[in-house]
């Protein structure tokens, strides 16, 4: 087997090893992007090799189990669920195959298939897992140098815990596969002392990183995984026992698995510390923010049961938890920071698929999952003699249980979950003694030798296709970042909002993104470019009064038909509503006073409402929108609902205390600011404006009191001292005025009300 399928095994040896590793510097893409074109593109290159290698052998040798069965119908599952779903492209292929959508999941389906038949024999096991753990090394050396230097950065690793893999939970994660893996190689394979000692140098490192992360599901992981290694070394060999090592015999104990099993008990437990517990005490010594936010598993079964409840056999769609969030979230979640938060995945990778993907998608998951542990059960009743075939066996099944449960406890990120994959494939390769293996013949007879033909035609053309559709993904996202880019460049002087880029450059940048690939928040941005240019146009001093009001109109025109296009690529997205409707919404004020925009603001936001109808957010623009009209009792019912929705939503109080000023309510206003207060009580702007409109309504002692609040808060606030300054000469108080002028002079000497200030109290 070792001359078969020879170019493919080299791809997939290459996928698995940059995997963990690969990178765009600059970030000109950024690292799930990046991600996304290895897989892609490195798939597309294997599977199209590998249908070439296939026809030149004129037979296929393919494991035959019902897991991969599982595997092949995973693809056929979200394709079908994606072509029920609205919009079917966010749920094909997303903006660039992300997690979760029928695009990756096809991929990675190929990626496991086709390495359980290229991976056929245990020299390719060990070269494979042999390149995943020299790849999951760099990253632990290349975390060590982040954590204890915050350098290297290469414009995309920003952070003390930025790394290749993903956020911290996943470098994490692969540093505790990394940690098992060389327990097992440490305890089973021979090799040199510099190897030996290299690997106990890596694993010091891995398991210390571990401690520093303090992820608490990976000391989940590893404290089951050292159990079973416990178990199996137990089991096989003696606490010592005698191995060849270059000539020498040596003893060595297996306490590995001890060490990790205590320092992730200890750190599982986590005792406190003084004020904070050991693992905190431990990150942040090393400046590592290590919160993990995210729906706890039971908001997200919450959320599945009502997607499941709607009788649908194929869920919501693939990629669609974001949106079954905003509908169906528990009105609690208003009470806390993350009331505005939409969550893209649940509490974990495989619980988030069950609202996606329906019945259907969660029992082939449950069949997956269960087939897998079966056959490693088996396999193991069974282990074979030779130290090479074991190794193999042993540890890709450990490696797959730690993967499996990690993907069911987080949502890993696009390499870990890839990673996944590659390894499952590995496993069942691995596995071959307890499954039979079939064998087609192409050329048996003419009939077969066609069909076959036929057949691996039309997989080289879909896989093209495939690969043409990432290439064009990946172009409209560089585009788009780009220009991200641009418009964060450093600001012009010569240009009015300060911005470092044309804005024309901009525009021609994201119109090449949409070309690309359409998708909802690239008409959306080009909107709000046209908006600008529009505020731009309004702004101008230059040019007759007729050219102007042409080119304001031609950049609204366009606002509002890019705006109608991101809602008409997704119409079940919340923000594209908003967004249409802000437009709508700025047209409805007099001096423009557009006919027809009031009515168009109000059923956009009233569809985003419906799409997020615990979000106080539509009724507080809602309300924005009324007072552009001058409704002010229609704002202010629409600022109740509001604040039903969220009793502690600050800006509806602040809305609701101008609406009372403009109707020259100051009582009302100064009861809707006393309200916010209370909210934020370290907020030195609110008692600035509570302070003005005491002062307006002649409550100087109460205006004192806010201001001196406001300075407390913030002691260089410099319009608090100048306003606490006159309403204190209101009161008489004059030492006490000049002594604020006078120390408000020191910071603003040309301020010439400050010195005239001072000059009537002299």
């Amino acid at each position: 087997m070792t001359k078969t399928y020879s170019k493919t095994f080299r791809i997939l040896i290459a996928i698995i090893f940059l995997l963990p590793i690969f990178f765009i510097p600059g970030g000109y893409l950024n690292l799930a992007v990046s991600k996304a074109v290895l897989l892609s593109l490195g798939t597309v290159i294997a599977t199209l090799v590998f249908l070439w290698e296939t026809w030149k052998a004129d037979k296929i040798d393919i494991p035959w189990h019902p897991v991969i069965l599982v595997v092949a119908l995973l693809p056929v599952i979200y394709f079908l669920s994606a072509l029920l779903s609205t919009p079917s492209s966010l749920s094909l292929f997303g903006y660039n195959f992300e997690v979760g959508t029928f695009g990756f999941i096809l991929l990675v389906s190929l990626l496991l298939i086709i390495t359980s038949i290229v991976v056929a024999d245990t020299t390719r096991i060990l070269k494979a897992i042999s390149a995943l753990v020299t790849s999951l090394s760099i990253v632990a050396l290349f975390a060590v140098i982040k954590v204890l230097s915050g350098y290297p950065t290469w414009g995309i690793f920003f952070g003390t815990a930025g790394n290749p893999v993903g956020n911290w939970t996943d470098l994490a994660t692969t540093l505790g596969l990394l940690s098992v893996l060389l327990i097992l190689i440490i305890g089973m394979i021979p090799m040199t002392k510099l190897l030996r000692n290299a690997s106990y140098l890596v694993f010091a490192l891995s398991t210390a990183l571990l401690v520093v992360l303090n992820f608490s599901s990976v000391f989940v992981f590893t404290l089951i995984a050292s159990v079973l290694l416990f178990i199996y070394f137990s089991k096989t060999c003696p606490l010592t026992h005698e191995r060849s090592d270059g000539g020498r015999v040596e003893k060595t104990k297996n306490i590995l698995p001890i060490v990790l099993g205590i320092i992730s008990l200890v750190f599982l437990v986590n005792p406190n510390i003084g004020a904070t517990t050991l693992g905190n005490r431990a990150a942040e010594t090393f400046g590592i923010n290590n919160s993990d936010i995210r729906p706890t598993f039971s908001a997200t079964l919450s959320i599945s049961k009502a997607v499941l409840s709607q009788g649908t056999l194929f869920g919501s769609g693939p990629n669609t938890f974001g949106r079954d969030w905003l509908i169906h979230k528990p009105t609690e979640v208003n009470t806390t920071p993350f009331w505005g938060t939409n969550f893209s995945s649940g509490s974990g990778f495989i619980p988030t698929q069950i609202a996606s993907t329906g019945i259907a998608g969660t029992i082939l998951w449950f069949l997956l999952l269960v087939l897998i542990v079966w056959m490693g059960i088996r396999a193991l009743a069974v282990l074979p003699e030779p130290k090479g075939p074991r190794f193999a066996l042993v540890s890709t099944f450990l490696a797959v249980l730690y993967l499996w449960t990690a993907s069911f406890m987080y949502a890993p990120s696009f390499a870990v979950l890839a990673l996944t994959f590659a390894v499952s494939g590995l496993f069942i390769s691995s596995a071959r003694g307890v499954m039979s293996v079939r064998s087609f013949n192409f050329s048996r007879d003419a009939a077969t030798k066609l069909v076959s033909t036929f057949l691996l035609i039309v997989a080289t053309i879909g896989t093209i296709l495939v690969g043409y559709n990432a290439l064009n993904k990946t172009l409209s996202v560089f585009y788009f970042q780009k220009a991200v880019r641009l418009s964060n460049t450093e600001a012009r002087p010569d240009d009015p909002f300060g911005r470092g880029t044309p804005i024309a450059d901009i525009e021609a940048t994201i119109v090449r993104a949409i070309k690309f690939a359409p998708a909802d928040v690239y008409y959306a941005s080009l909107s709000r470019i046209y908006f600008a240019k529009a505020q731009q146009v309004a702004a101008r001093t230059t040019g007759t009064a007729e050219e102007n009001q042409a080119a304001f109109q031609s950049a609204i025109a366009s606002s509002i038909s890019t705006a109608r296009s991101a809602v008409a690529t997704n119409p079940t997205g919340y923000e594209n509503w908003l967004a249409l409707g802000s437009i709508y919404s700025a047209l409805v004020p007099a001096p423009v006073s557009l006919p027809g925009a009031y009515e168009n603001a109000k059923v956009s936001y009233s569809q985003g409402a419906s799409m997020n109808p615990s979000s106080p957010e539509p009724f507080l623009l809602l309300a924005q929108l009324e007072v552009g009209k001058g409704d002010l009792e229609a704002a202010r019912n629409y600022i109740r609902q509001s604040i039903f929705l969220k009793e502690d939503y600050n800006d509806a109080y602040l809305l609701l205390a101008r609406i009372e000023v403009q109707d020259k309510n100051l009582p009302g206003a100064i009861a809707s600011t006393e309200k916010l207060s209370a909210l934020n009580p370290n907020n030195p702007a609110v008692y600035f404006e509570l302070g003005l409109l005491k002062s307006s309504n002649n409550d100087n002692a109460g205006a004192v009191a806010s201001f001196e609040k406001a300075l407390a808060l913030s002691p260089g606030y410099a319009n608090a001292k100048y306003y606490l300054g006159l309403v204190l000469e209101k009161l008489g108080r004059e030492d006490e005025a000049r002594q604020q002028f006078e120390e408000l002079l020191v910071t603003n000497p040309d301020s010439v009300e400050v010195k005239e200030a001072l000059e009537r109290l002299k």
